[in-house]
Parts: structure tokens; C-alpha cells; sequence
């Protein structure tokens, strides 16, 4: 039996989609028809419920950024408890991210054999995450995945509503590349790790810079590219306020610091492992680009707020 941590998650339905077969486990009903709610910290429970279990898929995790209390649980404690609970001869296939590497990498493009630099509270606890998991469990697979963008994800509509309003600014001069995957091609992996040998495994495919990025929707949306920049640590500092009057309203911030480092920093990643043993075939950047455009330009346009 296979089944899906964090299903209801934007990545963990695409993934339901590739393994119709497998079990969603999620924490209130989903509307999955193989659907098990499941709480996390229920040791004996979760044995129980995982007792068939021949391949876990784990996506469930936190990306808030900002609290690292709230990541520690998710991201360290989930898989802790997902590794005590699941059968002895299981195979768990975690999907980690390549925020363990770092946002500075010496030798470009990185694989699965470069050193490893988590400079973040989420990239910290993502690596402690991959070390239970190939520690204690040496049939399994961990997935180091890119910056996944795809339809329905409001962050990028933002963007492309700036951009087309000519309110959007590229970060330091623009030509750091940005390591994007789509999370149809992130899913499709998974499903293909499902049959894989055991091992580590870089799943990100984009390796346009920021300007082009920026350059390929403004065009889609018929107005002029961005040509306003501002330094990096004005946009930090910046950021770092709104993440501030956030946290005092109890909301959560739109941008984080966190965001900011990802489109400023130049990343670039070899997925060859991933293409020949998983079947990774991540679809050209520009691609997914105009697919993002085309649909925000159907749904959203001048209607999302700025």
C-alpha cells in the first residue's frame, strides 16, 4: 500500500493525481476517496494506520519561514515519528528541498554530490529531516526539489499583476539564475521514485536569471519589462518590515526575507540522476512561464489586487 503525508498540500494533490491508487493522509476530510485522517503526534496511531504500508510519500512540512518553532515540529518531528511508525521494511521517499545547499554554492551546476550549506531555520531543519530518514532508513529515498511554481499559486500571480503594472523591481542586477520546477514535473518525479533505487536525488529543471524570467512574462502579458532595480539589501530590509507588521496583526506577511533570497540568488542544478532513474523530464522554464500567463490573464488580469 502507498500512501501520501501531506495530501491536501498544493504538491500532495498533483502527487494523488499521479498515484490514484495510493492513500491521502490528512488531518481533516480533503475529499480524497481514499482518505485516512491521521494525527501526527499519535505515535501508537499512526502505527496502526501505516501497518500495510509497503512505500510512504512524505510531503507534510512547514514553509513558515518565520517561526522556526512551527518548522522544527513540521518538518523534523512529522518525519521523525513517520520513520518510528512505518513498517520495518518500508520504503519512505521524503520530499526534501534544495534549500539545503545553501543560497551561495561554490561550483555551479550543484548535484547530489554537493556539499551541503543550510543557511536558513527551513533549510536547517529540511536537512535534519533527509538525515533521519536516510540514517534510519537505508531503502529510502530523499527528493531535493527546486522552487515549484505552477497554476493556482497566488504568490507568482502577484508578481505577474505587478509586472504588468509596471510595479514590479528586479532584485540586485538580475542576472542571478532562479532554480524553478513545476509542480507537475515535481509530482511526476515523486511518482516515479515509487519504483527507483534508493538514493538522493536533485529535482529542479529551471535555469533562466531572473531578467529573463521577468522578460518572458512581461512579453506574454504585452508591456515592457521591468527596468527599475533595487539592491538586495534595501529589498531585505524592506521585507524585513513588513514581515515585522505582520507578525504584529497576526497575519501572515506575503514576502518574506526568504522569498526575497530565492530571486536574488544564483543557483543553478544538474537533475541528470533524477532524469535517468526517476524519469524527470521538468518542461522548459518559458514554457511553464506562458502557461502561468495565459491562465492569469483567464482567471485574474487587472482584477488581483495590488
Amino acid at each position: 500500500m502507498i500512501y501520501v503525508t501531506g495530501a491536501s498540500g498544493r504538491l500532495g494533490r498533483e502527487v494523488m493525481k499521479k498515484i490514484p491508487e495510493a492513500v491521502a493522509l490528512v488531518r481533516k476530510p480533503a475529499g480524497f476517496q481514499r482518505q485516512i485522517i491521521v494525527d501526527y503526534d499519535y505515535l501508537e496511531g499512526l502505527k496502526e494506520t501505516l501497518r500495510d504500508a509497503k512505500v510512504i510519500i512524505h510531503l507534510a512540512g512547514s514553509m513558515d519561514f518565520g517561526n522556526e518553532k512551527e518548522l522544527r515540529k513540521a518538518n523534523v518531528g512529522i518525519t521523525r515519528h513517520i520513520v518510528n511508525a512505518a513498517p520495518a521494511g518500508a520504503k519512505i521517499i521524503l520530499a526534501s528541498s534544495i534549500s539545503v545547499y545553501g543560497k551561495r554554492i561554490a561550483n555551479l551546476p550543484a548535484n547530489e554530490r554537493t556539499r551541503t550549506n543550510p543557511d536558513s531555520a527551513y533549510a536547517k531543519t529540511k536537512l535534519e529531516a533527509e538525515k533521519i530518514v536516510t540514517n534510519e532508513r537505508g531503502n529510502s529515498i530523499v527528493l531535493r526539489i527546486g522552487t515549484i511554481y505552477g497554476p493556482k499559486i497566488a504568490d507568482y500571480y502577484r508578481v505577474l499583476s505587478m509586472i504588468e503594472h509596471g510595479k514590479m523591481k528586479t532584485i540586485g542586477d538580475g542576472k542571478n539564475h532562479v532554480p524553478f520546477v513545476h509542480i507537475e514535473d515535481a509530482a511526476r518525479a515523486i511518482a516515479g521514485a515509487v519504483k527507483a533505487r534508493p538514493g538522493i536525488y536533485v529535482v529542479c529543471g529551471g535555469n533562466l536569471t531572473q531578467e529573463e524570467i521577468y522578460s518572458i512574462a512581461a512579453k506574454e502579458l504585452k508591456v515592457t519589462p521591468p527596468k527599475a532595480h533595487v539592491p538586495v539589501e534595501v529589498a531585505m530590509a524592506a521585507v524585513q518590515v513588513e514581515e515585522i507588521k505582520a507578525r504584529i496583526f497576526g497575519k501572515k506577511p506575503k514576502i518574506t526575507r526568504e522569498h526575497v533570497s530565492v530571486l536574488s540568488s544564483d543557483r543553478i542544478f544538474d537533475y541528470s540522476k533524477a532524469k535517468g532513474a526517476l524519469g524527470f523530464r521538468p518542461r522548459a522554464l518559458a514554457r511553464g512561464i506562458m502557461e502561468m500567463v495565459a491562465e492569469y490573464k483567464k482567471f485574474h488580469g487587472s482584477k488581483l489586487k495590488q
